[in-house]
């Protein structure tokens, strides 16, 4: 890719089609749904060689998958695909859908992948007029249109002169709502999207001055949250939320070193007419869905009755096991599609994620802030957090010391507004609760957000802490992978699966101590400090279990008794703080 870069800069720029279409790999691909065969494939990628990227960034624009088999298999196709594609999120921060193809033997279908669907054409058979002249067409139209439209977001962009991505965060502030964007500079990328589906959220360290880009203040967090379509209600709108829980806390004389508070931020703009939502990345198929306001979720996506051989034509929205699907259910029916916003915050304190502590005393303490941050921001101000997991706690450095902020309202509801009950989950498989993945009707509490905090120390305690810890675990789980087919790592299926399957192997876990302790505790790591944290899962379970985890409907519970159960866990939080703020400040000299 380098080379060819090279050569085109040094050629004339007039000659040079805008993109191209380049073979990028091929060989064998081991099936994973239920059989051992293999299937010859080749992989294509768009690819546009003067388009800015970081220099190890996935090149593509797109990704064409071909099974030259006669008998393709479409659901290895999917699979490959999905494996492709994924890459395009992680590897490009400016990435906000994503196009593929899959071609079996003569049969050829178009894939938009947004937020939470992938939405396939039918088949275009290329041994008919009328389907060949469709898939050239697409072609054509894939490597003459916009960035844009090929899901590039136009306000973010790749120096490569400096190396750092400059970035316009919308206009409103806590004191003005109609200034123009201001523009940051980052180097550093803190948090990928590397999901296939959901809010893709992202986190920039960054400076309003490119001077100090290696030196930032600032917090830009890049994420698609649901939001009402046309409506102006802020209740699910993070700054609005942010804003207040901030007021709100000073009012009441309370420090906000702690917290997290917004800068400015809004509603990314592709132009001066156009916000970035669900209906601006449809966009490109417009004309072969019929979109229509929905009751509680935005937006239907219905199977245009019409041929009218353009591409891609009646379109089927389909999802099978969450980011992970194989398949794409694409009979012709009505199917609905949530709508987003892209919104984007420039926040501060800046913080680093848990991956970067040094030790599960730098951890324990870090959660404590946290959960401290979460019980009067629930108690003080109403509102109720819903997503606490490793991606949403950050640690600051105060005065020396080590500190806990706890960051990420987008799913942060109103305690005691009207609710609804949304077909949405909120949150990260592995840390939900089992009242959230098995997405009950049970309003959620504060014991929800204890129970998703005990899996994210758990999952630590595991895995490990450090990025370091993290990639031996990682590679120690793989060898063993390699050696034993039969072999499952601990906590495997609370990270794949229907999010049935991972509230079902959570609740089985949690069955009673003895499980408790079998399936998870015992493979906790053993370093020093890892014996604190794995006694501070077993008193959140205790804690936790006394009331029946996998009882959804214990969330009944009257506001005193979870005002009860709230405030022994925080006693225990609060108790495990000073233990681990004594062994990491005042070790004892024995």
């Amino acid at each position: 890719m380098k080379e060819l870069r090279d050569e085109l800069n040094a050629s004339d720029a007039a000659s040079n089609p805008k993109r191209f279409l380049l073979v990028c790999g091929s060989g064998q691909m081991q099936t994973e749904v239920g059989e051992d065969s293999s299937l010859n494939d080749l992989v294509y990628m768009v690819v546009d060689p003067s388009a800015n990227q970081p220099k190890n960034a996935n090149p593509a624009s797109a990704v064409l998958f071909v099974k030259t088999e006669k008998s393709g298999r479409q659901d290895l196709a999917y699979c490959q695909l999905i494996h492709d594609t994924r890459s395009l999120y992680a590897d490009q921060p400016n990435r906000r859908f994503a196009w593929g193809v899959t071609i079996c033997a003569t049969l050829v279908r178009v894939v938009l992948f947004e937020n939470d669907r992938m939405i396939s054409s039918k088949d275009m058979d290329m041994t008919t007029s009328t389907g060949l002249s469709a898939y050239v067409k697409f072609i054509v139209s894939l490597c003459f249109c916009e960035e844009h439209q090929l899901g590039y977001d136009p306000s973010m962009t790749w120096c490569s002169e400096n190396k750092y991505w400059i970035i316009k965060c919308p206009g409103r502030t806590p004191d003005n709502d109609d200034e123009q964007p201001a523009t940051y500079y980052a180097r550093d990328l803190v948090f990928v999207a590397d999901h296939l589906f959901g809010r893709h959220t992202r986190g920039f360290y960054a400076s309003a001055d490119p001077e100090l880009v290696d030196q930032p203040d600032t917090f830009i967090k890049d994420a698609w949250p649901h939001a009402e379509r046309g409506s102006e209600d802020t209740s699910r709108n993070e700054l609005a939320i942010l804003q207040d829980i901030v007021q709100q806390l000073e009012k009441r004389g309370i420090d906000t070193t702690d917290y997290v508070r917004p800068v400015r931020g809004g509603t990314v703009r592709l132009d001066d007419d156009n916000d970035d939502n669900t209906d601006t990345v449809l966009d490109p198929v417009a004309g072969d869905i019929e979109v229509a306001a929905a009751p509680q979720m935005g937006t239907i996506a219905e199977d245009d009755e019409t041929d009218s051989g353009s591409l891609p034509t009646e379109l089927a929205a389909g999802r099978g096991k969450d980011d992970e699907a194989c398949a794409i259910d694409d009979s012709s029916r009505v199917e609905v599609i949530p709508y987003r916003v892209h919104r984007r915050l420039a926040l501060k304190p800046i913080g680093k994620p848990l991956y970067a502590l040094s030790s599960p005393y730098e951890l324990i303490i870090v959660l404590a802030d946290a959960m401290t941050a979460h019980s009067k921001i629930l108690n003080l101000c109403g509102y109720l957090h819903r997503d606490i997991s490793t991606n949403n706690i950050l640690a600051i450095e105060v005065d020396g010391r080590v500190r806990g902020v706890l960051i990420d309202f987008d799913c942060a509801i109103k305690v005691g507004s009207q609710r609804r009950v949304r077909a949405e989950r909120t949150g990260t498989p592995s840390f939900m609760s089992i009242n959230n993945l098995r997405n009950s009707s049970v309003e959620r509490s504060e014991l929800d957000d204890w129970e998703s905090l005990l899996y994210v120390v758990c999952w630590l305690g595991v895995h490990g802490i450090s990025e370091e810890e993290q990639s031996k675990y990682q590679a120690d789980i793989e060898r063993k992978c390699r050696t034993d087919k039969d072999f499952k790592p601990p906590l495997y299926k609370w990270e794949y699966g229907t999010f049935e399957e991972v509230a079902d192997s959570k609740a089985r876990c949690l069955e009673d101590v003895g499980t408790f302790t079998s399936s998870v505790l015992d493979h906790f790591k053993t370093d020093p400090g890892y014996d604190m944290l794995n006694d501070l899962a077993f008193d959140l379970y205790q804690w936790l279990n006394a009331i029946t985890i996998e009882d959804p409907f214990v969330k009944r519970l009257e506001k005193e008794a979870r005002d009860k159960i709230n405030g022994d866990l925080m006693t225990t939080m609060a108790q495990f703080k000073d233990a681990a703020t004594n062994a990491l400040y005042n070790p004892s000299p024995n």
